[in-house]
């Protein structure tokens, strides 16, 4: 038998968690079943289980996948030292949606079910608090143009990281109930509502 390669792997993987998302988007997170993603994705039920066994690994992927590379990005762009204005870090961060085809509708379906299902809880805590860590750094550099210390500075970007997070789920909330929004719009109207 030929050896599986990482990459092939990652195809399958892949492959699953467009099936998946297709499923979670039409019929709901609550009410997705592995069965439903294994008629989905014409795979079997063991080749979907061999690297997915529950919904908080599948979750954990697609914030893998799609999510932590722009949040690793804007990371690393802060802890380069580029000034990154809030903003811009914002934009960034809603970028995703733009780039990906990630639906704001499943989203918030996952935040729904994250508040019932303990395993997706936990998930759900630990990709925050990454994003907070990483906006944190992101938007350190600027934070310093604006402070008399580091200190101070450390703080205001913690300080605004959560903001900028709000921010967030405030653009994935209307845009699932209220339908598609332009993010540079969206960035640039809260720019006007919260600076008036």
């Amino acid at each position: 038998m030929p050896k599986v390669t990482e990459a092939y792997r990652e195809a399958r993987r892949d492959e699953i968690a467009r099936a998946a998302l297709r499923c979670l988007e039409r019929k709901g997170v609550r009410d997705t079943s592995i069965a439903d993603i294994v008629e989905e994705s014409g795979l079997s039920t063991g080749a979907i289980y061999s690297h997915f066994s529950n919904k908080a690994e599948l979750a954990r992927y697609v914030v893998g996948r799609y999510l932590l590379p722009r949040i690793d990005a804007l990371e690393a762009a802060g802890a380069s030292g580029r000034v990154l204005a809030p903003s811009d870090a914002l934009r960034g961060m809603l970028s995703v949606f733009r780039e990906t085809g990630l639906p704001p509708t499943l989203v918030v379906q996952f935040w729904g079910e994250a508040m019932v299902e303990p395993d997706l809880h936990t998930e759900m805590l630990r990709t925050a608090g990454h994003l907070r860590t990483a906006l944190t750094t992101a938007i350190t550099p600027w934070a310093r143009t604006r402070t008399a210390s580091d200190t101070e500075a450390g703080a205001l970007a913690e300080r605004l990281s959560r903001t900028i997070a709000a921010l967030a789920q405030g653009y994935v909330s209307n845009t699932a109930v209220f339908g598609p929004r332009d993010i540079d719009e969206y960035v640039d109207d809260a720019t006007i509502v919260l600076s008036g």
